[in-house]
C-alpha cells in the first residue's frame, strides 16, 4: 500500500516539474502571477489575514511540504488546467495572428516565399502592432535584400558594412626570376548605393563590374610599386622576399606581410648587436642591458622598447632604418632622468627626516643602497619603486626615532611650534618691505601691483583662484617674462622661469624672490581658506611684498606687521568710474543686454537661466563649474555671444566682464552654516563688477525685487566693518607629526581635534576651522596608510556632499592602501549636451573627480599615473558642460506624470501627484483596518 502511495506522489512531483519547466514546487510557485496565486488560495480555502503575494506563497509551500495528497492533487490539476488553457490560448492567438497578417497581405502583390518570410518576421509581435504599413516596409526591405544578393552574384562581389565593394582576385607577383600568383582581398571606397540602385539591374551590374575592374587595376599598380621598391631592399634577399610574400594573408596589407622571427632578430642585431628580441603577442620587445653608478656602486638595469609587429614589418619591407639607437638613447636618457629625480627626492626626503640630527651623507647613502640594489637585481628596472621607497623611509625612520624623540619633546616644551612666525625662517631673515594697495574693485590696485611684479627680476603672484592664477601666468608670459604656473591640479613649468603664478595655497616658503604679490588680502578673514593668506603674509620669502585688497583688511594687516616687526606702506586707490544704485527693482521681462544677475545657489542660477532663455542668449557662472567652463562662459558674454549673465558670487573675483548693470536676485545667502543677510563687504565686492573701466563708463547696481533692493541700498554706502583678529592658522604637517609623537598616537582625527581644541599660538592667531578636514580624517583613518599620507589625503579637495565623489575617494584610498597605482576611469561617450539637471550635475561631479585625481597626483606622483587621461577627460567634460549650458534648458519634470516644474521647486513629484498618493494611501489604510 505504501509503495503504491509513494508512486502517486512521484507522479505528482513529476507533473509539477513539467508545469514549472523542471523546477521543484518551492521554487516554481514563486514565479506564478498574482491572479493564479489568489485562485489557489481560494481553491484551498486558505485562512490568511491578508491575501498578499508573500503570505500566499508561504502557505502553499507549507501545504505542499505537509504531504496532503488531496491538496497536492488539487494544486496540480488546477495548474495543469490553467497551463492547457494558456497553451490553447497561445495557439488560438497564433492562428488569429496568421489570419490577420494574411488579411493585411490581401491586395499586395507578393510571392509565396515572401509570404512565409513575412509570417516568420511578424508572428512574435503583438497583433496590435502589426500594421499594413509595417508589412509594406518589411516587403520593401526583403525585396531590397534579394536584389542586392542578385547583384552581388552577378558582379561576383560583396557589399561591405560601409557599402564598399569587397572581392577576391588573383594577382601575379614577379621577384627577379620568381613568378607566382596570390589571391588577395580587394576593398574599394564606399559607393553611393542609394543612387546606384536607381538604375536597372543590368546597368548596375555593368557599373559594378567597371568599379571592380578599376579596383583591380589600382591594386595591380600598388603591387607593382611595392615590388619595385623591393629591388634595393637591404634587409631581405630575393628568396626571402618571395618566400614571405607567398605566405601573405589574403586580407593583409603588402607592407605588413609577416617576416620570420629569426630574420627580424638578424636585422635588429645589425642595429643593436647587444640587444635581445622578444615576440609578445602583436608586439616585438627589444631589450638591452645598461649600468649606472649610484654612490660609487655600479648597478645593472635593463631597457625595454616595444614596437608593433606591423611597424617593424613595414620598416623592413619599405627599406626604412629601424630607430633603435635613437629610441634606446632617448629611453635611457629619460629613464636616468626619472631615476635621478626619484633618487634625489628620496635623498631629500631622508635629509628632511634627519634635519637637525647628526646624520652624515654616507649613512643616508648606505640606507638607500641597502634596499635599492636588491630591487634592481630582482626586477632589472631602473626605478625607485614606491614599496622600496617606503621600506627605506621606514627603516631610516626607525634609525632616526631615538635621535628624534628627545629633540621633539624639547621643541614642544619650548613652544617653538606655537610661535607661528618662526615656522618661516627664510622670511624672517629677509628685511621685507611690505606695501598695501588699498582700494575698491575697479580701482587699478592689482594692475599697479602686477606692473611692479613685472619689473622685478624674480617674483611670485599668489592668486585666490586657479582661474586668476592662470590669468596672472598668461599676463606675465604676454609681457615677455619667463613664468611657471603652479596650482593644486596642474603645473606648467619653464626651466628658465623667473616668475611663478600660483594659487595662494601653493606658496613655497623656501624659494626667495625679489617681489611677491598677494591678491585679495581681505580673504585672510575667510572661514575656510583664510589660513592660506595668513601663511603668505607671514611666510612669503620676498624682499618686496605687495598686498592688494579692500579697506576692511587694513587694520588687521597693520597689526600683523607690528607682530612681525616689519614696516608697512599704504597706497590708496580710488574707483576709476562711478557706480550708481538704481532707484527701482528690475523685472525679468525688462532686462537689457550687458546685465549680470547674481544669485546665491546653483539651483537658483539654473532656474533663472530657464526663465530667461526664451527671450535672451544667456551665459551662466557658478562655483560648481570648473575654471575652464567659467572662463568660456565669461568669454561668450564678453564677446557678445550671450546678452545676459546669470551667476553666483563666483564672479566677485577674477572675471573682467563688460557688465553695465548688475542685479541681485536676493539679499541673503546660505554660507554653509546658516542663511543670513549679505554682508556689506560681499555686496560691495560683487557690485564692483559693474561698469568695469574701459568697458562701460558707468556701472549700475540694482535688484530683482523691492525688498532685496532696500537691503542693498542700506548697505551700499555703509562703511566696511574692519576684519578683526585673531587670524586662522591651519594645522601643518609639522604640527600633526609633532602632536602625534607627543600624544603617542597616529590617529589623524584625534591629532586634529587636539590641534583645534588645545593649540595656542603666540601672536594674533587661532586654530583654523578644519571641519571638512576632520570629516576626511575620519575616513582616511579607516585605511592602513602612514600618517603623512593620511594628512595629505585629508587636505584633498574631496567634496563629501557628493555621494559620487565620496565613493571615488574611498576607491582611491583602497588602491593606496594596497600600494597599487590608481587608474583614472574616464566617462563613456557623452551626448552633445545634458538634457536634465541630473546629467549636468553628474558631469560637474566628474570634473571634481578629475580635480581630485590631479591634486593627488602631485602628492603621490607614482601612484596616480593617468594625469594625461584625466586632463583629456576634463577637456571633454568641460566641452560637454559648455554645450549643455548653451543648448540645454534643464526642464525639471514630475517623475510620475511628467508635468513641467519650476527649476527651484524642491520636490521630485508635483503637488497633484502628491495629493493623489495621499488619497491612495488613505484608501489602502481603510481597507486594511476594515
Amino acid at each position: 500500500m505504501a509503495k503504491k502511495k509513494r508512486k502517486h506522489y512521484i507522479k505528482l512531483n513529476n507533473k509539477i516539474k513539467e508545469i514549472f519547466g523542471g523546477l521543484p514546487f518551492d521554487e516554481g510557485v514563486a514565479d506564478l502571477d498574482d491572479d493564479l496565486l489568489t485562485e489557489l488560495a481560494l481553491l484551498l480555502e486558505l485562512d490568511l489575514p491578508d491575501l498578499n503575494r508573500e503570505s500566499i506563497v508561504r502557505a502553499l509551500r507549507r501545504i505542499w511540504s505537509e504531504g496532503d495528497y488531496a491538496k497536492r492533487q488539487a494544486i496540480v490539476e488546477h495548474l495543469y488546467d490553467r497551463s492547457v488553457q494558456k497553451t490553447r490560448r497561445k495557439e488560438r492567438e497564433s492562428r488569429d495572428k496568421v489570419e490577420r497578417i494574411l488579411h493585411l497581405l490581401e491586395g499586395i502583390e507578393h510571392t509565396r516565399e515572401e509570404e512565409e518570410q513575412i509570417l516568420e518576421n511578424f508572428l512574435e509581435q503583438r497583433s496590435a502592432k502589426i500594421t499594413r504599413e509595417k508589412i509594406l516596409n518589411k516587403l520593401a526591405y526583403l525585396r531590397l535584400q534579394n536584389r542586392l544578393a542578385h547583384l552581388q552574384r552577378e558582379a561576383e562581389l560583396e557589399f561591405g558594412p560601409q557599402n564598399e565593394l569587397r572581392f577576391v582576385h588573383s594577382f601575379p607577383f614577379q621577384i627577379d626570376r620568381y613568378i607566382f600568383s596570390k589571391h588577395l582581398l580587394v576593398v574599394t571606397a564606399p559607393v553611393d548605393l542609394q543612387a546606384l540602385l536607381q538604375e536597372d539591374d543590368a546597368t548596375v551590374v555593368e557599373k559594378l563590374k567597371k568599379m571592380k575592374a578599376e579596383a583591380i587595376e589600382a591594386k595591380e599598380k600598388e603591387i607593382t610599386t611595392f615590388l619595385k621598391g623591393l629591388e634595393h631592399n637591404r634587409y631581405l634577399s630575393s628568396e626571402e622576399r618571395m618566400e614571405h610574400l607567398r605566405r601573405l594573408p589574403m586580407e593583409g596589407e603588402l607592407h605588413h606581410t609577416p617576416i620570420d622571427f629569426g630574420i627580424v632578430e638578424r636585422i635588429v642585431h645589425s642595429f643593436e648587436p647587444r640587444s635581445h628580441l622578444i615576440l609578445a603577442g602583436d608586439h616585438f620587445i627589444v631589450e638591452r642591458d645598461k649600468s649606472v653608478d649610484v654612490y660609487g656602486t655600479s648597478l645593472s638595469y635593463r631597457l625595454s622598447l616595444s614596437y608593433e609587429r606591423n611597424f617593424i614589418y613595414a620598416s623592413i619591407w619599405q627599406n626604412r632604418p629601424l630607430p633603435l639607437r635613437e629610441d634606446f638613447s632617448a629611453l635611457n636618457e629619460d629613464t636616468l632622468a626619472h631615476f635621478h629625480v626619484a633618487l634625489g627626492s628620496l635623498y631629500e626626503r631622508m635629509e628632511e627626516m634627519a634635519e637637525g640630527l647628526e646624520v652624515d651623507e654616507a649613512t643616508i647613502e648606505r640606507f638607500i643602497l641597502q634596499f635599492l640594489e636588491p630591487q634592481l637585481i630582482a626586477s632589472g628596472k631602473l626605478k625607485v619603486r614606491e614599496k622600496t621607497r617606503r621600506r627605506v623611509l621606514y627603516h631610516f625612520g626607525e634609525y632616526l626615532r631615538p635621535l628624534r624623540e628627545k629633540k621633539m619633546r624639547e621643541e614642544l616644551l619650548a613652544k617653538t611650534i606655537r610661535d607661528f612666525k618662526r615656522l618661516f625662517p627664510l622670511a624672517r631673515r629677509l628685511k621685507r618691505r611690505i606695501t598695501f594697495h588699498v582700494g575698491p574693485t575697479n580701482s587699478g590696485k592689482t594692475y599697479a601691483a602686477m606692473q611692479r611684479l613685472k619689473q622685478a627680476e624674480t617674483g611670485y603672484y599668489l592668486a585666490p583662484l586657479r582661474l586668476l592664477a592662470l590669468e596672472g601666468y598668461e599676463d606675465l608670459k604676454a609681457s615677455g617674462i619667463h613664468a611657471s604656473l603652479i596650482t593644486g591640479e596642474e603645473e606648467i613649468l619653464d626651466e628658465e622661469s623667473t616668475h611663478i603664478s600660483s594659487t595662494i595655497e601653493m606658496l613655497n616658503p623656501e624659494v626667495e624672490v625679489d617681489c611677491c604679490v598677494i591678491d585679495e588680502i581681505q580673504m585672510i578673514d575667510d572661514r575656510d581658506r583664510g589660513w592660506a593668506w595668513a601663511n603668505a603674509l607671514i611666510g612669503a620669502p620676498a624682499k618686496e611684498l605687495i598686498l592688494t585688497g579692500s579697506e576692511n583688511a587694513l587694520e588687521a594687516v597693520k597689526e600683523i606687521c607690528d607682530y612681525l616687526g616689519e614696516e608697512l606702506e599704504v597706497v590708496r586707490f580710488a574707483r576709476m568710474n562711478p557706480l550708481e544704485l538704481m532707484e527701482r527693482p528690475v523685472s525679468l521681462k525688462k532686462i537689457k543686454p550687458h546685465t549680470a544677475i547674481v544669485a546665491f545657489s546653483r539651483k537658483e542660477v539654473l532656474s533663472l537661466k530657464q526663465q530667461l532663455s526664451s527671450r535672451y542668449r544667456v551665459s551662466v557662472v557658478y562655483g560648481n563649474l570648473s575654471p575652464e567652463v567659467r572662463r568660456e562662459e565669461a568669454r561668450r558674454f564678453r564677446e557678445g555671444e550671450s546678452e545676459i549673465l546669470v551667476a553666483t558670487d563666483a564672479i566677485a573675483m577674477g572675471l573682467n566682464l563688460p557688465i553695465r548693470t548688475l542685479l541681485f536676485a536676493r539679499d541673503n545667502k546660505f554660507d554653509g552654516l546658516r542663511r543670513r543677510e549679505l554682508e556689506t563687504s560681499e555686496i560691495l565686492q560683487i557690485a564692483g563688477r559693474a561698469g568695469r573701466y574701459g568697458l562701460h563708463e558707468h556701472g549700475y547696481v540694482g535688484a530683482l525685487d523691492a525688498g532685496a533692493l532696500q537691503t542693498i541700498a542700506r548697505k551700499f554706502h555703509a562703511p566696511l566693518p574692519p576684519i578683526r583678529l585673531p587670524l586662522s592658522v591651519m594645522a601643518s604637517l609639522e604640527h600633526v607629526l609633532l602632536i602625534g609623537e607627543i600624544l603617542e598616537t597616529d590617529t589623524l582625527r584625534e591629532i586634529l581635534e587636539f590641534f583645534a581644541q588645545n593649540m595656542e599660538f603666540e601672536g594674533p592667531f587661532r586654530a583654523a576651522n578644519i571641519e571638512s578636514m576632520l570629516e576626511l580624517a575620519a575616513i582616511v583613518d579607516e585605511y592602513e596608510l602612514d600618517l603623512r599620507s593620511r594628512y595629505h589625503l585629508a587636505c584633498a579637495p574631496a567634496s563629501l556632499g557628493s555621494p559620487y565623489i565620496e565613493s571615488v575617494y574611498h576607491r582611491y584610498l583602497s588602491h593606496l592602501e594596497k600600494g597599487e597605482t590608481v587608474p583614472y576611469i574616464p566617462p563613456r561617450e557623452l551626448p552633445r549636451y545634458a538634457h536634465t539637471n541630473e546629467e549636468l550635475l553628474h558631469a560637474e561631479d566628474r570634473v571634481k573627480e578629475v580635480s581630485l585625481y590631479l591634486w593627488l597626483s602631485f602628492k603621490f606622483r607614482e601612484l596616480f599615473p593617468d594625469t594625461e587621461k584625466a586632463q583629456e577627460a576634463r577637456r571633454r567634460l568641460n566641452r560637454f558642460i559648455e554645450h549643455s549650458l548653451q543648448k540645454g534648458d534643464f526642464i525639471k519634470r514630475c517623475r510620475r506624470c511628467g508635468r513641467e516644474l519650476d527649476f527651484s521647486y524642491r520636490f521630485s513629484i508635483c503637488e497633484s501627484c502628491y495629493q493623489k498618493g495621499k488619497r491612495g494611501q488613505s484608501r489602502s489604510w481603510r481597507r486594511r483596518n476594515g
